[in-house]
């Protein structure tokens, strides 16, 4: 009942406004037509008695046009019935509000709103953990602790215990001569250390290096059963790795961007989804990939292939610190994101994993209309 009382309420307002428009600035602006004056169908009934015949353009789209108003109002009406009002409203309406907000305090940093966008998950960045600072003429300080807690199996030295059996409120080790001389040593040990790392200059301190994973791309295409093109172009860009095989095609990126980066797939405000690193911003490389792979694909059902297209991004360099969030997002659009040398996180599948292997061996004449395509 809600739904036909909506559909209702809708087909009166759609009705109302469209048989108004459609009467003023159609039927009546035009060929001086009321369409609910009783007169005016009196002289077109009047005229074809009397034999009129349609024979000029304009009589013709007069016709037309009349016979169309029913056809119209109900295609106009289906379609305002599937509309969700309310949340295009909001749409416009907030649209309006982020307009007026840019008008009057400019363009929003582009990290604050990936920032409020998605939410970090995972373990925290190697920035946020201060590393051990090493000397410069090599090693690392060994700063000895002096604290004054003692394990309960350790005996308590002869000293101590006849203090603490003559005063029983004493405390319950107090040092001997000879034990705070090594104490005063050890805390003279200390400062010079402590000075000697403040003294350590930035570009000193040494980060641990990544583990490069060693893999043979084009060998690992060979295992899997695809035929390999290197370096071809497409589109004006170059593709490093196209992988053929008798079902498929792998449109294979490899991102050579160093650094961390801040994955986002959202568009926002019509602009192209954005990867962020802390001083700059790029084009995302899985929507650069995705719009190849389907212009590729048009251009391979045109040409009358059957392979199905498969996009894989390759991190060789930099690190996608919020992998582990878009690796979902990134399954259901499609798209096989993966690392190899010293791109990251370990999240991320190697390359060798993440490549499926071809159900069907690859042919010659799917090479050759591959290379077609590509223009070699």
């Amino acid at each position: 009942m809600p739904k036909i009382n909506r559909t209702i309420r809708v087909g009166f307002v759609v009705g109302l406004l469209f048989f108004c428009w459609y009467m003023r600035d159609v039927l009546f602006h035009n060929w001086r037509f009321r369409l609910f004056s009783a007169n005016d169908w009196e002289f077109v009934w009047r005229e074809f008695k009397a034999g009129w015949t349609i024979s000029t353009a304009y009589e013709w789209a007069w016709l037309v046009t009349v016979i169309l108003m029913i056809p119209l109002f109900l295609l106009l009406w289906w379609g305002s019935v599937k509309i969700s009002w309310r949340k295009s409203f909001m749409t416009v309406f907030g649209a309006i509000v982020r307009w007026f907000r840019r008008l009057i305090y400019g363009k929003p940093n582009a990290q604050d709103i990936v920032r409020k966008k998605i939410k970090l998950k995972g373990k925290a960045s190697h920035k946020k953990v201060r590393p051990q600072p090493m000397i410069p003429g090599g090693g690392r300080p060994s700063i000895k602790k002096t604290g004054r807690t003692m394990d309960a199996k350790q005996e308590l030295p002869a000293e101590a215990q006849t203090v603490q059996s003559a005063n029983p409120s004493a405390p319950m080790y107090q040092m001997s001569a000879s034990s705070a001389g090594n104490e005063e040593t050890a805390q003279k040990q200390e400062d010079f250390l402590n000075e000697d790392v403040r003294n350590i200059r930035l570009e000193d301190i040494q980060m641990p290096e990544k583990i490069r994973l060693e893999e043979d791309l084009p060998a690992i295409f060979r295992d899997n059963g695809y035929r390999v093109i290197q370096d071809a172009v497409f589109d004006g860009k170059t593709v490093p790795y196209i992988g053929v095989s008798g079902d498929r095609i792998v449109l294979a990126l490899t991102d050579t961007d160093k650094g961390d980066w801040l994955a986002d797939e959202e568009f926002f405000n019509g602009e192209e989804p954005l990867w962020f690193s802390e001083t700059s911003s790029r084009i995302s490389p899985v929507y650069v990939l995705l719009t190849l792979m389907k212009n590729f694909g048009k251009k391979l059902t045109d040409a009358g292939l059957t392979q199905t297209v498969m996009p894989i991004l390759i991190e060789k360099e930099g690190t996608v610190i919020n992998a582990g969030d878009m690796l979902e997002i990134w399954k259901q659009a499609g798209v096989i994101v993966c690392r190899t040398d010293l791109g990251g996180p370990e999240e991320l599948q190697p390359f060798g994993q993440a490549l499926p292997k071809a159900e069907q061996p690859a042919t010659d004449a799917a090479v050759i209309g591959v290379q077609n395509l590509l223009g070699k």
